[in-house]
């Protein structure tokens, strides 16, 4: 035997199916199963059950609160007329602050996430195929805006994260020389133009915005969907299926074929009386919804699950994804199908409250102010309108005969026989009731007139101090507004990390920026890592703060940085400071990506890019303009080379070989007449140098000293509205000192 210590061999790893059916067969005669994975599942659908009854008042305030918002006028209306006007008074609040958001979320910059790995560094290729996905799936438009839309009028921001695939058919054209049908070979002779057909499997993320009335967490004191899955609650959503989307869920292996059937059987005849968020919104678009729906309940929840992944009384805990169909049909139930096993369900409440998962909506306080407001309108209306008709009054004694009531109508009475009534105008009244509503509305959803595209309340040109003031409070509350969207969007980001790590087998050609080299690039990005090891961070809410910040002070901030006095305190603690990222971000955010880039140039840019590099970039197609310090005699051969080699097929090749050609001609010719001009007039001493002096000048003397110098720009004045900086502090900033 040997003498040597016996090694421990780790432990084998659990592989489990994550595809495995996980109900079973059906009770004969459909009878109500007594134990196993269908008797716990019956539980849970009674448990879920209850939970949409008890937030049914929930879901019908939030009905009334979109009623508020679509200025649909409903059953809390105090009075009923003859008008039926409704002052959008929500609508316009809502709005302008979902164009706030939505702008802070996503500045003009174009660089929304960043991605920063354990060590510090940050990732860029990560970050671009982050923005990347972003751009292509207009998150700004299509999520971000309906996103803080649901919240502002339901109290909570739902999202769904998934992946979709989507197979297309590429048609190109190819030229190629003739082919040899026995080895399959090209050969050469006249070029022959073939239609080639390609298919290819396009994946992408998917955001799906949900409505508060169609998501339910248990138990609802839960703080937060991991919370309420981790101890023993469940998480469900509301889904309502077309007869192809169950035909589909069934080829997925999604749900059972058998029960797919059966619902597809039953569409329409249950159901119908359950409450439907995404129809009654529809309906205030005009668009009526009369199609056959399945409503489906997708259910995830911990199910205790044994090795072999089955369900077990004793097993350990797994996340599980069910769905259940209308009479509490099964229609199927597996283990969570994403790598990172968590539930794809991303909610947080506007205004968080201790001790509950969801928070209340902000129509809530001020819902009757709108309804005061829409009382006050239509009674001023009504009242004008019925001031252009009076009563009119006569005395039968001494006027018996018609009136006629026109236009230039001539009445033979009496004097005081006939009088009109006329009501009262209680257009002014109106007016006053409509403007307390509309600032109480205003102050307690936190929009100020800086916010709304036109300030019609004010009656004065407003002041420096005032626009100063609105624009420090629209700053602090729309950060805070934000903060929670952040941590939504943070979160989105992560799990499109790990769906792109899961699902995405080929390569993405992308835009990346980088530091080095050129600003942009074109690069093949090839599946990623998952999230671990990573922290996400949003920059959008971030960068509009940071250009606020330096738009109020951060010319005096770096001026008192670039002070000797505080450049040798910096220096004594072994520090420096380095402007130059900071002003090229600021410049990129105040122009753009694009023109920011170009406005202020890297010394390192000038370095030139070897042309093998140059060839790859040529080769897939792109332009790659030459360097004027580029060695032309090291680079042509390349490109020559490169041309015999893959035979140029978009032509890039030889148009960049033509400017390398004549920038060395033209190198050439500049370099003979400066040799030609200097032979002309030789070789004069530099001015100031011992020898010959310049002209009129003995030999030896010194040039006259230098007279006055221009000085350097002074700080101009800032922008309107910018915080003094005697008041920074007040404002919540940073006063810097005066005098070092």
């Amino acid at each position: 035997m040997s003498d040597l210590p016996a090694i421990a061999l780790p432990p084998e790893r659990e592989t489990v199916d994550r595809d495995q059916d996980l109900l079973g067969r059906q009770p004969r005669g459909g009878s109500s199963p007594k134990a196993g994975i269908r008797a716990h599942l019956d539980d849970l659908f009674d448990d879920i059950k209850r939970g949409f009854d008890d937030q049914e008042d929930r879901s019908d305030d939030i009905q009334d609160y979109w009623d508020c918002y679509n200025c649909e006028a409903n059953q809390h209306r105090y009075y009923n007329g003859i008008a039926n006007i409704y002052f959008p008074i929500i609508h316009d609040a809502i709005e302008a602050i979902v164009t706030r958001y939505v702008n802070q979320l996503f500045p003009q910059g174009g660089r929304y996430v960043q991605a920063i790995s354990a060590d510090g560094d940050t990732e860029s290729a990560l970050v671009a195929i982050l923005d990347h996905y972003i751009r292509n799936g207009s998150v700004k438009t299509q999520v971000a805006e309906p996103l803080v839309r649901n919240g502002q009028v339901e109290g909570q921001y739902s999202l769904y994260v998934d992946w979709a695939e989507v197979e297309r058919q590429i048609v190109s054209r190819e030229t190629h020389g003739p082919i040899d049908p026995e080895t399959g070979q090209e050969m050469p002779g006249e070029e022959i133009e073939d239609i080639t057909e390609e298919t290819i499997i396009e994946g992408y993320p998917v955001l799906e915005v949900l409505h508060d009335p169609d998501v339910l967490i248990l138990p609802a004191t839960a703080d937060t969907v991991q919370e309420a899955l981790s101890c023993g609650g469940s998480v469900t959503i509301v889904r309502r299926w077309s007869k192809d989307k169950i035909r589909a869920m069934a080829r997925a292996g999604n749900i059972r074929e058998d029960e797919a059937d059966k619902l597809v059987a039953e569409m329409g005849r249950v159901g119908e009386e359950e409450r439907n968020t995404e129809r009654h919104i529809l309906e205030q678009v005009g668009i009526r919804d009369e199609g056959r729906m399945a409503q489906v309940w997708e259910v995830w929840a911990m199910l205790p699950l044994g090795k072999s992944g089955r369900y077990a009384e004793d097993g350990r805990k797994r996340l599980c994804r069910i769905f259940f169909g209308p009479k509490r049909c099964q229609l199927g139930a597996k283990r969570n199908p994403y790598w990172n096993d968590r539930c794809p369900l991303i909610s947080r409440p506007v205004k968080k409250m201790a001790g509950a998962a969801k928070g209340p909506s902000p129509i809530k306080y001020v819902e009757s102010l709108q309804y005061e407001a829409n009382d006050a309108v239509n009674e001023g209306a009504d009242a004008a309108t019925l001031s252009a008709a009076p009563i009119v009054a006569r005395d039968p004694e001494k006027v018996d005969g018609p009136l006629v009531y026109n236009v230039g109508a001539v009445w033979d009475a009496p004097p005081g026989s006939v009088e009109l009534l006329t009501f009262p105008d209680l257009t002014p009244r109106a007016a006053t009731r409509v403007q307390m509503a509309l600032q109480a509305i205003f102050q307690n959803l936190n929009v100020n007139p800086s916010m709304l595209p036109s300030s019609s309340s004010r009656t004065t040109q407003p002041t420096q101090a005032q626009i100063a003031q609105e624009q420090a409070v629209d700053l602090l509350t729309t950060a805070m507004g934000v903060s929670t969207l952040e941590d939504v969007l943070t979160e989105a980001v992560a799990w499109i990390v790990d769906l792109d790590y899961q699902f995405r087998d080929r390569d993405v050609l992308i835009r990346m920026f980088g530091e080095e080299g050129r600003k942009a690039e074109m690069q093949s990005v090839s599946p990623l890592q998952n999230r671990n090891g990573l922290t996400f961070i949003w920059r959008g809410g971030e960068q509009v703060r940071q250009n606020a910040a330096f738009a109020q002070g951060g010319t005096a901030m770096i001026n008192t940085l670039m002070q000797p006095a505080m450049q040798q305190l910096l220096a004594a603690e072994g520090l420096r400071f380095t402007p130059g990222k900071v002003i090229a971000q600021m410049i990129t955010n105040q122009l753009g990506p694009e023109m920011g880039q170009s406005a202020i140039q890297d010394v390192r840019d000038q370095l030139t890019i070897p042309q093998d590099r140059e060839n790859v970039m040529l080769v897939e197609g792109f332009e790659v303009p030459v360097h004027p310090l580029d060695n032309d005699e090291q680079h042509i051969p390349v490109a020559m080379q490169a041309i015999q080699e893959t035979g140029d097929p978009h032509n890039t090749l030889r148009v960049h070989l033509q400017a390398h050609l004549q920038q060395r001609a033209a190198k050439i010719q500049a370099q003979m007449m400066q040799q030609m001009a200097m032979q002309q007039q030789g070789q004069p001493p530099r001015p100031g140098l011992p020898g010959p002096g310049g002209p009129g000048r003995p030999p030896g003397a010194q040039p006259p000293a230098p007279g006055s110098q221009p000085a350097g720009p002074q700080q101009m004045r800032g922008p309107n509205g910018m915080v003094h900086p005697d008041q920074m502090s007040r404002a919540g900033g940073i006063g810097f000192p005066r005098n070092m």
